[in-house]
């Protein structure tokens, strides 16, 4: 046998003649290729290569179906991590009251990983954007910050025990450039800058009596002290909100110092007009029901003034950043028009940035078997009745015995329509993979532990 031809001993029992001969040429022309292109492996070296490639072969991979030993099981934190690694923004949700225990813990702990393993470097939430904005004027001036600073910021909503690691691990971040944060909503929160310092520093930017005047009606909506001679109505609300179109106009005129601050300030006075404008049309709205289904304008109004926000926070950077994004489940989603209740007639923040980002977006649900949840950051709890077994959290523990069960997009296509409540502990029926990319459900929730700040 030579190294150019191989020949095939009995090989050819039950076949033609012509075709015996064929395959025979076939073989020939590819050993004369190899011993082309290999031209040493001639003779005994090409009997001993033969001999060892079944060899080679075997150990190459597992048959199919082989279980390898030593296999190490994969976590859904790990399964989450993998998902989430390559997009650009996480959506993490959670149920719309905000008090659940060891969602946050889960969160806090996954954003740690998102950050260190994936190089996520942008921190946003649903909290009004007007202290990030300050805390990021300040870095950008070189004054310094603390962590006190960044938990309000973050708001009391979220002023608990299981937030508290976060607050450490994003000011280190912050104060070290490698990281940005932001609120992503309109709203003013109690205990923050927005609410004890904003007011002074904006109405600098009116002239003439415009700012005593602009000043203490703001700042008499940002204490809440309304009484019988100054009550809270739609003409108090419009008339701040012609003083922050002011702010605005002043802020923006040519000649306007573009510096940091100025730019943060702009930012709030566009964002106070937006909630202003929308508290004027929800109470006109109020004045003029009649009953009916709930109306969901207020709801679709601040999903995209979020949006905006997030357009703008992401502009801000020259290069494109990884950002999570933390707030509630049904602004989250990707679209709630397949829901069976009310909601369907929001349009969600999610929804905006599934349009914008698509593949490159992931929406994250959160949901649980049993338990109890807090209201927010208050002792006030309430008790989760144990899941139906045909709802989705029933189904997804049917022969399982872990304290979590993560459900990818691949696995809640296949569940298709089904009973769930990952929005706000209310049952309800929708394709879920059209609301999410994957949910994650515990055995048993637990109340948040708020702490006094």
């Amino acid at each position: 046998m030579t190294a150019g031809t191989l020949h095939i001993r009995g090989g050819g029992r039950g076949r033609a003649p012509g075709e015996r001969s064929q395959r025979t040429a076939e073989r020939s022309v590819r050993w004369e290729w190899y011993n082309a292109a290999f031209p040493l492996m001639e003779g005994p070296r090409m009997r001993y290569l033969l001999l060892l490639l079944p060899l080679l072969s075997s150990c190459a991979s597992p048959s199919r179906g082989a279980v390898v030993q030593g296999a190490v099981e994969v976590s859904d934190a790990d399964r989450l991590v993998r998902d989430l690694c390559d997009k650009r923004l996480a959506l993490l949700g959670e149920e719309a009251n905000h008090g659940n225990g060891r969602t946050i813990t889960f969160k806090t702990e996954l954003i740690r990983r998102l950050v260190e393993e994936c190089q996520y470097d942008a921190f946003f939430i649903e909290t009004g954007i007007y202290d990030f904005l300050h805390i990021q004027a300040r870095l950008k001036a070189g004054q310094p910050i603390s962590e006190d600073m960044v938990a309000s910021a973050i708001g009391g909503m979220w002023a608990n025990q299981e937030m508290a690691p976060l607050i450490p691990f994003l000011s280190e971040r912050l104060e070290a450039g490698t990281l940005v944060a932001g609120g992503i909503d309109d709203q003013i929160g109690r205990g923050t800058y927005a609410q004890r310092q904003m007011t002074q520093e904006l109405i600098s930017s009116l002239e003439g009596p415009r700012q005593a005047e602009c000043g203490a009606e703001l700042e008499r909506h940002m204490s809440w002290k309304y009484d019988d001679a100054h009550p809270y109505t739609a003409e108090s609300v419009k008339f701040m909100l012609g003083c922050c179109k002011e702010m605005e106009s002043a802020l923006s005129r040519p000649g306007a110092a573009a510096t940091p601050m100025t730019q943060g300030q702009l930012q709030m006075v566009r964002n106070l007009e937006r909630n202003f404008t929308r508290q004027v049309a929800e109470m006109t709205r109020a004045s003029e029901q009649t009953g009916g289904t709930q109306d969901w304008s207020a709801f679709n109004e601040r999903s995209r003034s979020m949006f905006m926000n997030l357009e703008w926070l992401l502009s801000r950077s020259p290069t494109p950043r990884k950002a999570i994004v933390w707030l509630a489940t049904i602004h989250a989603a990707k679209d709630l028009k397949g829901l069976d209740t009310d909601a369907r007639h929001g349009i969600s923040f999610g929804s905006y940035v599934h349009e914008r980002f698509g593949a490159q977006s992931f929406v994250l649900g959160f949901s649980a078997l049993s338990g109890s949840y807090s209201i927010g950051s208050t002792a006030r709890t309430r008790t989760i009745e144990p899941a139906q077994a045909g709802s989705l959290e029933g189904q997804a523990f049917s022969s399982h015995t872990s304290d979590t069960r993560y459900l990818d997009g691949s696995q809640l296509r296949d569940f298709g329509p089904r009973v769930a409540r990952p929005l706000n502990y209310s049952w309800m029926t929708a394709p879920w993979a059209t609301v999410m990319d994957g949910l994650l459900v515990f055995r048993e929730e637990t109340p948040s532990h708020p702490v006094t700040r």
